[in-house]
């Protein structure tokens, strides 16, 4: 059944500033007791993911101007998907910070990524496919802007999903 599209004449007056909210959420795969899916015909997800008890997203501090997310196309002529890359940059070296480094790089995670001057967030990964991510520790230089570790996440994802559920669940530590 072929694609029904519309008219797109103006794209709207909202806010288009680039980058990520000083801000994302992070789950941990096999955490989720229902993982929502878009609702039908559409690209979003609009009712909150469900976790056992006590678990849930937890919310990661992101130094500004340093929180990015970019779909890159995947496939040939009658195949596509994408690609979710994107990174961002905790300062110091805090105990959970380094625990957070050191057990992430062998998880699977479901990511949110707010975007600035908006309520919609990207949901990067899904049932199929789990963000992976990587930290990089650097100390920098004396007159640089200081310690802190890159993290960059990355998901095949079939198409780009937006999270707009009124809330997020978060873990109970969190």
């Amino acid at each position: 059944m072929p694609n029904t599209y519309k008219s797109i004449k103006d794209p709207g007056r909202n806010n288009r500033m680039g980058g990520l909210q000083q801000r994302v959420f992070l789950a941990v795969f096999s955490e989720f007791q229902t993982l929502q899916k878009p609702a039908a015909g559409t690209y979003k997800i609009t009712e909150a993911h469900v976790f056992a008890a006590g678990k849930g997203f937890i919310e990661l501090y992101v130094t500004k101007d340093t929180g990015s997310l970019k779909f890159t196309p995947l496939g040939g002529p009658d195949r596509k998907s994408f690609l979710a890359e994107g990174e961002f940059l905790h300062p110091g070296e805090s105990d959970d910070i380094e625990k957070f480094a050191n057990e992430s790089k062998n998880d699977r995670f479901i990511l949110l990524a707010p975007l600035p001057g908006s309520t919609e967030l990207y949901q990067i990964g899904n049932e199929e496919f789990q963000v992976e991510i990587d930290s990089e520790y650097d100390t920098g230089k004396n007159s640089g802007d200081g310690r802190g570790s890159l993290f960059r996440f990355r998901c095949f994802c079939a198409n780009k999903i937006k999270y707009t559920a009124a809330t997020i669940p978060m873990a109970t530590d969190a």
